[in-house]
């Protein structure tokens, strides 16, 4: 009998909102409790707070798919299993015996491997906005070439703006203007919640982060609290941030200690929030810089209507 596959297991949505409800049940979480968040939303939390919140609810599932397929892969990948098991309880196990000395371990041999020519095999990439509209995305064989991005409309096809996805804009400038650094996504515990992420780039030395952005304010400090978390999780000392400056098309970089404290702080107020707090100000001490990318936005907003 032909095994199940990993992409198969993936696909199936009613058996993924079955296994995200039973892994609640083991945690004791109420069904409608969140605990599978990603570090990007988590990090939003000083651009929002509550909008960091309510992205975090309803992007659960897509953070669940991430920790399971990444338990799953590493699991078969380490050789501590050989199939995946039918059973749910089972299927929710793989991959206990994963610890943080194996995923570095993997981050070590992915860190070797050798780079190939910068082609690619072309990838398409499936799924519904929130208007209900199918969105494919075809990526090129070639790293320098932007995305395809095609959208099922009720007037018909239409090619869509890579401005009208910036994480997909982000991730494509950042292979074209990036560093390059190995990478590894995995899941920590903290708390209730289980946080899921992949640092653009991992050294022994420290974590990296690269955006891109139109208004520099707003954006910093989300860049650097998801810097510290992932400098937290994956036991760094050091983050380098990069930021693409859309508007000058100029790389900012910072390079300094990873601040835990404030990694620890950002979980803290989202746990906080999450549990029903309204927060007086969302932005504490970096309140400074969001204030002056308000600023700065109201100017240009005013300059280009003048």
């Amino acid at each position: 009998m032909p095994q199940t596959t990993i992409g198969e297991l993936l696909g199936n949505q009613p058996h993924i909102e079955r296994l995200l409800r039973l892994e609640k049940e083991r945690r004791g979480v109420p069904k409608d409790g969140l605990v599978f968040v990603g570090t990007s939303n988590v990090a939003h939390y000083y651009w929002c707070a509550m909008q960091a919140v309510f992205r975090s609810r309803r992007e659960e599932e897509k953070f669940f798919l991430v920790y399971l397929q990444g338990r799953w892969e590493y699991a078969l990948e380490l050789g501590l299993i050989d199939r995946l098991p039918k059973d749910d309880e089972a299927l929710l196990a793989v991959g206990n015996e994963v610890t943080h000395r194996l995923i570095e371990e993997l981050l070590k041999k992915r860190a070797c491997q050798k780079e190939d020519s910068g082609t690619r095999t072309t990838i398409i990439e499936e799924f519904y906005n929130e208007r209900g509209e199918k969105v494919t995305i075809t990526y090129p064989h070639s790293d320098k070439e932007p995305p395809l991005i095609s959208i099922e409309t009720a007037e018909g096809v239409r090619i869509a703006d890579l401005e009208e996805f910036p994480i997909l804009r982000g991730e494509f400038l950042h292979e074209l203007r990036g560093e390059k650094y190995p990478t590894i996504r995995w899941n920590f515990p903290w708390g209730r919640y289980v946080v899921v992420g992949v640092p653009d780039g991992i050294t022994d030395r420290f974590v990296y982060e690269f955006k891109t952005t139109r208004i520099m304010h707003f954006v910093r400090p989300v860049a650097m609290t998801q810097a510290d978390l992932y400098g937290h999780f994956f036991n760094r000392d050091v983050k380098r941030v990069q930021i693409l400056d859309m508007a000058t098309q100029k790389t900012m970089t910072w390079e300094g200690p990873v601040d835990k404290n404030r990694a620890e702080g950002v979980l803290g107020d989202f746990s906080k929030v999450d549990g029903g707090w309204i927060p007086s100000t969302t932005t504490r001490s970096l309140g400074k810089e969001l204030a002056a990318g308000l600023m700065e936005s109201q100017k240009r907003g005013a300059a280009s209507r003048a």
